[in-house]
């Protein structure tokens, strides 16, 4: 069975959950370049991606894309990739980009891969009515529909009979070869506060940093592991550049080393339908790493119960911080391998179709 992938986003300067499915169980990826930092790069990044051929190398796919108008963009991106299934007799596509194609007309089954919930309305993520109109049509049309968590997976239900929970996963067996890099940075003997991920102003990552400004002294550090071209984030680099260690983005390879480098890594969310109904990778990775961890009461996280999470409003970061000490805990990360997970696809992808 020869399976397609379509990301959400083509971002591989993260772990991408549709792109680790398709490596553990031999798929392949549409790959393309978008870049939204700004108008220009906005079109230069429309224009290289219109000029790509079609072509497939070592299970990259890459072929030409128009990204708006959004109603014209998805009927032309659909014609194509129904020319690129005949092409490579790809069997079926799992889906998770909620823009560029319509379901209805490829012509090959669909799974669509819920990644987030994005069957609620949040302008400031880009769920506007249309997109999210748009989304639920795509789902009633798939073959079936893989959700990221089961809170998702019961708003899904009510559109979609044929569903199932298929969480993010982790590659236990590089945390076990991680090494700390407190040496390297000069953290040695010092309580090492972290967040390693995404920095968008939804993930709470301003009031984390100063929620570790209110606790600082000679005897603890943080890490913001991430990067980002927005104004947003390019302000908060510049105000705490004197009291935190901001890196550049780390390759998904590397970046287990980070993990391992905290004491106590932070989750800072703000509280809606979107992040309620996540389950951030890094609540995974930074206990893979050894560290306790810090959250906002995120709903589907507070569910899974893991024992190294502790869980308090924002506002109380700093009292939190303070009194939390790294510890050891034993839990078992097995389920989560990513090969497990991509497993569980297969099998659902072989039982709806």
């Amino acid at each position: 069975m020869k399976i397609l992938f379509i990301p959400h986003v083509p971002n591989k300067k993260v772990i991408n959950r549709v792109y680790e499915l398709a490596k553990n169980s031999r798929g392949i990826v549409l790959d393309w370049h978008i870049d939204n930092s700004s108008l220009k790069d906005k079109i230069f990044s429309q224009i290289s991606t219109l000029l790509n051929t079609i072509s497939l190398t070592d299970s990259k796919l890459s072929m030409p894309l128009l990204f708006k108008p959004d109603s014209l963009a998805s009927k032309i991106n659909t014609l194509l990739l129904n020319k690129v299934i005949k092409k490579y007799n790809i069997d079926v596509v799992v889906n998770a980009n909620a823009l560029l194609f319509d379901v209805q007309n490829i012509e090959v089954p669909v799974i669509y891969d819920l990644v987030d919930d994005h069957l609620t309305q949040n302008i400031s993520i880009g769920l506007t009515e249309t997109r999210v109109k748009k989304i639920e049509k795509d789902i009633k049309y798939a073959k079936g529909v893989v959700c990221v968590t089961e809170a998702i997976e019961e708003k899904v239900k009510k559109i979609h009979s044929k569903t199932i929970t298929i969480d993010n996963g982790v590659y236990i067996e590089k945390f076990e070869k991680a090494r700390s890099l407190k040496k390297k940075f000069g953290l040695e003997n010092k309580k090492v506060f972290g967040y390693i991920g995404g920095v968008e102003e939804w993930t709470g990552i301003e009031k984390a940093c100063e929620a570790y400004i209110q606790i600082k002294n000679s005897q603890t550090a943080m890490m913001v592991v991430g990067d980002s071209k927005s104004g947003f984030f390019q302000n908060i680099k510049k105000k705490f550049q004197n009291d935190i260690i901001f890196t550049e983005t780390i390759a998904p390879d590397e970046v287990a080393n980070y993990f391992k480098t905290l004491d106590i890594g932070l989750i800072p969310f703000e509280l809606n339908d979107f992040t309620n109904n996540a389950f951030p990778i890094k609540a995974l990775e930074y206990g893979l790493g050894g560290a306790q961890v810090i959250a906002t009461p995120l709903k589907v996280l507070e569910q899974k119960r893991l024992p190294y999470i502790q869980f308090c409003p924002i506002e109380d970061f700093p009292n939190w911080m303070q009194k939390i000490e790294k510890k050891e805990f034993s839990y078992d990360f097995t389920p989560y391998s990513w090969q497990n997970q991509a497993q569980k696809l297969v099998r659902f992808i072989k039982d709806v179709l």
